[in-house]
């Protein structure tokens, strides 16, 4: 039978080997150890000799906070210049950068938010592509805008529709629709019913495939040549 070898006063790494601890695991001698930190920990004697355990734990959590801990200062992420660190009350797991963004704006952003990609402005760069957008179907005389119109329906509008009103001096329900800067008239019904229809299919036919293209330009955007 091996002399068990006393560790007592030893030094591994981060860890004072205090004394012999009274447990055993898996028939293995375990040793009690302090920790520069302060801590204390049991650990057996091949992981200490082996070098596997040389602290308690907060030298890996060190190691791991620094890896994650990456200095954006002064660089630029699109439209965002890293001016500064921001104070975390979360601690060292999440760091947060001030940001000027090329408009003026100042916002806050975390390390991943920023190296992910996926922010590149306070906010105003979205905006300048949906502008972008709809300038490109303004070309064609069409102002997105006014297809998804969302203001109340003017008071005096009987029928509660856009684009379907009440014709008194026919004693008839009218139906109409703005498309490319021009009035397009739908024709005049008895039934308000009939004439909400004549309106639905018009925007159908004249707004629906204008949507559909903003959606589909939207889609295929390639922000990168955007930014170029």
């Amino acid at each position: 039978m091996k002399k068990m070898i006393d560790l007592t006063g030893q030094k591994f790494g981060r860890l004072t080997v205090i004394r012999k601890a009274h447990r055993k695991i898996d028939h293995k001698v375990v040793w009690v150890c302090q920790c520069v930190c302060g801590n204390k920990i049991e650990t057996p004697t091949g992981s200490l000799r082996s070098g596997y355990t040389k602290s308690c734990g907060c030298l890996r959590r060190e190691i791991s906070s620094k890896l994650r801990r990456v200095n954006l200062l002064g660089k630029r992420f699109g439209r965002l210049l890293v001016i500064e660190e921001e104070p975390s009350k979360a601690g060292d797991h999440i760091v947060f950068w001030k940001c000027q963004c090329d408009c003026g704006n100042i916002v806050l952003h975390s390390t991943n938010t920023l190296t992910s990609g996926n922010t590149k402005s306070c906010g105003c760069f979205k905006n300048d592509i949906l502008k972008k957008l709809n300038d490109n179907n303004a070309k064609d005389g069409t102002m997105l805008n006014q297809i998804t119109d969302t203001r109340k329906i003017n008071k005096n509008n009987k029928s509660g529709i856009r684009g379907v009103s009440w014709d008194s001096s026919r004693s008839k329900w009218e139906a109409k629709i703005t498309f490319k800067q021009k009035t397009i008239h739908l024709g005049r019904f008895d039934n308000k019913k009939d004439a909400i229809n004549a309106r639905k299919k018009a925007e159908k036919k004249y707004f629906h495939p204008i949507l559909e293209k903003f959606r589909r330009d939207k889609d295929n955007l390639n922000v990168k040549n955007y930014w170029r």
